[in-house]
């Protein structure tokens, strides 16, 4: 992966993996935009952050790895859009890159364009070699895709700051599709950590709160 010394973020990225990352996205109709970031992996595959996804590589089963580029491995992808990936973030004592994806629910009104990311985990990770600049852009393409998010309470009896998410009540997120500009607002409810969406009132809450936000941010209402 050290070979090619290409100019600006693709500099190291090998030709090969360049182009197999560009016919993957090409093959799913993906327009990633700008390359910014990427790192290998601990299992001999990259991770690549463009402008508007996150792709992951990983050596095809049964075919060689290494980084014997000679015998150039199929990479099997995985591309996630920045909209789709509710918190992550970076540990650097274990160099692991993790998220978290929103998990699906019809009768909250949210969609996924990405049908592939359905069948995805809720959790993911990617331990990287090399990490470089890769973490700062993770952060910044996830906090880009965020239109508005606010923490909507079950009720309205006053609590301190710090505890606010804490109590029972719905995050709603309006996100935005950076590798397709025009596309509409993805509304999203999730629930914080302690409280369970078989909370009395949390659906109906969630359902009328994206109601009332995408009223209030959404062009297309």
């Amino acid at each position: 992966m050290i070979a090619n010394f290409l100019a600006g973020a693709r500099r190291g990225l090998d030709n090969h993996l360049h182009r197999s990352w560009q016919e993957s996205l090409a093959s799913q109709r993906r327009a990633p935009g700008r390359l910014l970031a990427w790192a290998p992996t601990a299992d001999e595959g990259v991770c690549i952050a463009a402008n508007g996804v996150l792709s992951i590589g990983s050596v095809a089963a049964g075919r060689p790895g290494g980084h014997d580029y000679q015998e150039r491995p199929s990479l099997d992808w995985r591309h996630l859009g920045w909209h789709r990936i509710e918190r992550g973030g970076f540990d650097a004592d274990s160099s692991t890159l993790r998220w978290t994806l929103y998990a699906d629910s019809d009768q909250l009104g949210r969609t996924d364009p990405y049908a592939d990311d359905r069948l995805a985990p809720a959790e993911q990770l990617v331990k990287l070699q090399r990490p470089g600049r890769l973490p700062l852009v993770f952060r910044d393409r996830v906090g880009a895709s965020i239109i508005v998010e606010q923490f909507i309470p079950l009720t309205d009896r006053p609590t301190a700051p710090g505890r606010r998410l804490r109590e029972p009540g719905v995050i709603i997120s309006g996100r935005r599709d950076l590798a397709a500009p025009d596309a509409r607002i993805e509304w999203h409810a999730s629930v914080p950590q302690g409280i369970s969406w078989n909370t009395p009132g949390i659906e109906e809450l969630a359902a009328e709160s994206i109601r009332r936000l995408r009223g209030e941010y959404d062009p297309h209402g």
